[in-house]
């Protein structure tokens, strides 16, 4: 019988997009790591910005729980292998609580929640209501059967949660939490890919400040505790495809613990764990993009990549003037490339390097804003154009509205390639607002609607496409990937003596 631990834990789900999820989840993570509660922070679904959020706040590395790259039984994995280390867990839900893929409940935060039995609380934007949000919120709870415990009243003022309280708790089986009172003063600002990253954000850590202050005095965060203490038991053993970590986490976020040259105004730095951490003598070493124009990474593929062998060393296509020394491969993320398209393409230097590391061999993958950076041209709206890399023969356009190609893909190789085989399925997601001249022809891409599309690029060792990649969906690429580094670097040793 697998032996089962509890491990105490929230999910705060909205009941739309645009509720306030965010602002709150990250005032209650201030707010519970000002107590000197070691909290594990955990995102649902596919973003990268709100686990950046997150991990400014809590000093540890955000991770991501998402439905369409892990089975349920991976979800429970994956959420006991870090959150036995913490006091506390805290999951951010995304969307609405039961919006899935397409227009159906499937992969959704509900099934996050579900699967894993952590006690819910809904947040709702109450603004302009008040006795209406009784069957709103009635209707969530009778909707399926679901982990929903309490609610938090958001855009409330508090004589209206005053006088709410005990008519909500009266009427319906929950608990109101507490409230959020209505001041942009603190509002998390948004662009075309979501909220603003870390790093874009005016005084974060004031708005960080006054968003804890407030969650203290106006959530009842004992209560929400309590709450916690309520999930269901996890596998205290690894389950099958998770791997299992040992020590414990780095509680530490900043330039100095990755000994990477990023840029000062990045978002925060992908933070090392111990158990992560490569042997002494790392299969290959592999240079990561990370700086304002690049800076979308899964900690999870940051960390398979290192159980495959790699060394990660960081580095910033905006500012540096050449490559790490003594690299295998190099992997550009997604984000900006064309908020710093000018920066990138002045880079004259860089450019060079990274074009003739491709050229003689170096394996590259490059990810939606890394694939941008490949192609040839990044070109505005206003038909303004920036040469970028050229790796990849096609230019890349911005548009003024996000891509039919968005959301979650199942990519099917069509032939052979460096990275993976023939025949392979990989899950991926893509949410880009710009267009390539040529989208590849390497991949067969389906959405559940049915609609597909040809996606991914190959030039001897370089792949790149917008598809962002989830190597515990997919851990042979990360494999082959550190494979192909280390062969590259035997090679050039080789050569150099």
């Amino acid at each position: 019988m697998t032996k089962m631990e509890k491990l105490p834990r929230i999910l705060l789900a909205g009941m739309n997009s645009g509720c306030g999820k965010t602002s709150i989840t990250c005032g209650i993570l201030k707010a519970l790591t000002d107590r000197g509660i070691r909290i594990q922070s955990y995102k649902c679904g596919p973003d990268y910005i709100d686990p950046m959020l997150h991990s400014h706040i809590t000093g540890q590395p955000c991770r991501n729980l998402d439905p369409f790259f892990s089975t349920e039984e991976e979800l429970r994995g994956l959420m006991a292998k870090d959150s036995r280390k913490a006091e506390f867990s805290v999951v951010e839900g995304v969307m609405g609580y039961y919006d899935g893929i397409g227009v159906s409940s499937e992969k959704s935060t509900h099934t996050v929640s579900a699967a894993t039995g952590t006690p819910t609380i809904l947040i709702i934007n109450v603004k302009g209501m008040s006795h209406t949000m009784i069957p709103l919120i009635q209707g969530m709870l009778e909707y399926r059967e679901n982990p929903v415990r309490g609610v938090i009243l958001n855009r409330c003022s508090k004589g209206l949660y005053q006088m709410m309280k005990p008519e909500l708790e009266r009427i319906l089986p929950i608990k109101v939490v507490g409230y959020f009172p209505n001041d942009d003063r603190v509002h998390i600002g948004s662009r075309h890919l979501g909220l603003m990253t870390a790093a874009e954000i005016q005084n974060l850590d004031e708005v960080i400040q006054s968003l804890g202050a407030m969650a203290e005095e106006s959530i009842d965060l004992d209560l929400l505790l309590r709450l916690g203490e309520e999930a269901e038991a996890l596998p205290a053993v690894p389950v099958p495809g998770v791997g299992a970590e040992t020590g414990e986490t780095a509680s530490v976020a900043h330039e100095s613990a990755m000994d990477a040259p990023v840029d000062s105004a990045a978002s925060v730095i992908p933070v090392r764990t111990a158990a992560s951490a490569v042997s002494a003598a790392p299969a290959a070493r592999i240079a990561v993009a990370w700086d304002k124009a690049f800076c979308f990474y899964y900690q999870e593929n940051l960390d398979i990549l290192r159980q495959s062998g790699a060394e990660l060393v960081f580095f910033s296509p905006v500012n540096d003037r050449s490559l790490p020394e003594n690299i295998g491969g190099i992997y550009l993320g997604g984000g900006y490339p064309e908020t710093y398209r000018k920066e990138l393409s002045e880079n004259i230097s860089m450019k060079e390097e990274i074009r003739r590391a491709a050229e003689t061999g170096m394996p590259v993958l490059a990810e939606c804003g890394g694939f941008m950076y490949t192609c040839e041209n990044l070109i505005e709206t206003d038909g303004s154009a920036m040469p970028m890399l050229g790796l990849i023969p096609t230019d890349v356009q911005m548009t003024p509205r996000l891509s039919m190609d968005f959301g979650y893909v199942t990519m099917e190789a069509q032939q052979d390639t460096p990275f993976f085989d023939k025949g392979a399925q990989i899950r991926v997601h893509e949410f880009h607002y710009s267009k390539a001249a040529k989208r590849g022809e390497v991949c067969r891409m389906e959405k559940s609607t049915g609609r597909s599309w040809t996606g991914m690029h190959v030039r001897g060792n370089v792949l790149a496409g917008y598809p962002h990649l989830y190597f515990h969906n997919c851990p042979e690429v990360a494999g082959r990937f550190v494979r192909l580094a280390a062969e590259y670097e035997k090679r050039n040793c080789e050569e150099t003596t």
